[in-house]
């Protein structure tokens, strides 16, 4: 009996470590697939034309959702629960695209100039984020990742709005090192959620009246609420209505998406009226649902265009 159960203990134990094994490997050929796809998107920014090389990382895109099993699984299973009205086929080739879709994004980051931004983004509302401005207690843009989220921000300092932008930092750090470093190529300022002197230079964005962009779709680990996502409650960052409570900052929504000729549409709209009961809680509360609400409706006029590949509903209440 005792023979038996410490045989059984090593067979779990072999299992459990073997698991671990795979686990590790999974995480580190994941690893290199980002560090060499954000290579090859920074070598092609050296000699590939820009609508080539937004071609090249749609192929690529096409690949990755045959290369990435496990993230090709959930995003089919998550696009399932949020359109359960739709046929397979449908979600299919939506969940292929939206792969596709964030292929180009690398590259069209990668390889975008202010020159070639004029061409290939059209912005809209800008007033709305003026108006924000002229308040004099900076602004709160808040969007999320949908459409090329990133060349919405160079857009918005190519007309003239001082914009700073708080992420988490990005593994592997290579990959993290060439966002930013483009980011700052194209005016945009990153604050390192967590970094030092961070939230010294929040609080300065404010008194300079300069505008903070903020994502919120996505289950990362910050202060947030449960709030109703795609019909299912989901963990969601709640510093943008908790900024714009603490420091009086009004808030403007924006959002873009990609036309069938891979050129880019972005809109502005705002300052929002929130709400505003006196009980931060709740106010908290009902602003993040309100503009949840918003990014849903964005995502759901372009569903190929979003991250569903993202453990939105990771946690829940």
């Amino acid at each position: 009996m005792n023979s038996l159960t410490s045989s059984s203990k090593i067979r779990i134990s072999c299992t459990y470590s073997m698991k671990e094994r795979i686990t590790k490997i999974r995480k580190w050929a994941e690893f290199q697939f980002l560090i060499w796809f954000s290579r090859a998107a920074k070598l092609s920014s050296l000699f590939v034309p820009y609508h080539l090389g937004v071609r090249l990382g749609g192929i690529l895109g096409f690949f990755t959702y045959y290369l990435l099993p496990r993230e090709r699984k959930r995003t089919i299973a998550h696009l399932t629960a949020a359109f359960p009205e739709k046929e397979q086929r449908w979600i299919v080739r939506t969940a292929r695209r939206s792969f596709i879709h964030l292929g180009k994004a690398v590259f069209e980051i990668a390889l975008i100039t202010p020159r070639r931004l004029e061409n290939v983004f059209e912005m809209h509302g800008e007033e709305a984020a003026r108006a924000a401005l002229q308040q004099g207690k900076g602004a709160i843009y808040v969007t999320g990742h949908i459409g090329n989220w990133e060349l919405m921000a160079y857009s918005g300092v190519a007309h003239g709005f001082p914009l700073s932008v708080i992420a988490a930092p990005i593994r592997p750090q290579e990959v993290n090192d060439m966002i930013v470093d483009l980011r700052a190529r194209m005016g945009v300022k990153t604050i390192v959620r967590g970094g030092t002197g961070a939230a010294r230079e929040l609080i300065r964005i404010f008194k300079e009246n300069r505008v903070l962009a903020v994502l919120i779709d996505q289950d990362t680990d910050v202060e947030g609420v449960f709030v109703d996502f795609m019909g299912r409650q989901a963990w969601t960052p709640a510093a943008a209505a908790s900024m714009a409570i603490k420091f009086g900052a009004p808030i403007v929504f924006g959002h873009t998406y990609r036309t069938k000729d891979n050129k880019h549409i972005g809109n502005i709209e705002g300052p929002l009226d929130l709400v505003r009961t006196g009980n931060d809680e709740i106010d908290i509360l009902t602003n993040t649902a309100l503009l949840t609400k918003m990014i849903e409706n964005c995502i759901r006029n372009n569903p190929e265009q979003w991250v569903w590949m993202h453990r939105r509903w990771r946690r829940q209440p």
